[in-house]
């Protein structure tokens, strides 16, 4: 658990948790810092990941359990979450799980459950996803080929070895079959965990390339369609990672969302 310090006075007491795997990766201008200014923000390290010991389960389900356990050990009566990607998977079940508890939901560039092809199965983006050395190759499933969002992307890469200190453990290769696998499990059809979410949510996804994601907008519409009270929002020349493509932007649509 990080307690995301913020330069200016927060203006609301509810605490927003971010229980996204892996981690947010260090930013100059990051959207957490423009939601940290105006609230508490924690970031959560779930069972296995980053700071934290343990074995990452292999299925959502269990994860939204793990987050669960650590959002009790807070005893916070009322929060906020916001996820990405994986992470917003977790979000949707802990919502099903503590509706009395949950405020308001911020997913970004996710999906529902048993949405349209969101199982880990296209080689070309695994074989980019998965590579040991990150390098141009990596923006490919995250990055539209457009120039802004290249651009966008090779500060991405720059910016992740900026910080020299406190690093997060990485990943290890049992975290990371066992994300693929709770993914590949989410994608499973489950229409009744679409109509059984009561929360304002807001899905916020990236407008990517057809050729390379060309479900990822249809799985963020259908979240639209189905959640009550939800939000959609599309940012332009952006894929998978526009919230750090537009992190001053996309942080102030997050406080205006949990201002209302």
């Amino acid at each position: 658990m990080r307690d995301r310090a913020a330069p200016t006075e927060r203006t609301s007491a509810r605490p927003s948790l971010t229980t996204g795997i892996p981690p947010p990766p260090p930013e100059k201008t990051s959207d957490l810092d423009t939601i940290a200014a105006k609230r508490e923000v924690i970031l959560v390290d779930n069972v296995g990941v980053g700071g934290s010991t343990g074995s990452t389960p292999s299925a959502i389900q269990q994860v939204s359990l793990d987050a669960i356990d650590f959002i009790d050990a807070l005893k916070p009566p009322r929060y906020d979450l916001f996820d990405f990607s994986l992470g917003g998977q977790v979000a949707q079940e802990v919502a099903l799980r503590r509706p009395w508890q949950v405020r308001r939901v911020v997913l970004a560039g996710t999906g529902p459950q048993g949405g349209v092809n969101q199982r880990a199965s296209d080689p070309k983006v695994l074989a980019s996803a998965l590579a040991d050395n990150p390098g141009p190759d990596f923006l490919f499933p995250f990055f539209k080929s457009t120039a802004p969002s290249q651009a966008a992307g090779t500060e991405f890469l720059q910016r992740l070895s900026q910080r020299t200190t406190d690093h997060d453990a990485p990943a290890n290769l049992q975290t990371r079959d066992a994300q693929l696998t709770a993914m590949s499990e989410w994608g499973i059809p489950d229409k009744s965990k679409l109509v059984r979410l009561k929360r304002p949510l807001p899905a916020h996804p990236g407008r990517r390339r057809r050729q390379r994601h060309p479900d990822a907008p249809k799985n963020s519409h259908l979240l639209a369609k189905y959640l009550p009270n939800a939000q959609l929002s599309i940012y332009p020349h952006a894929g998978h990672e526009f919230l750090f493509q537009y992190a001053a932007k996309f942080g102030a649509e997050v406080n205006a969302f949990l201002d209302d």
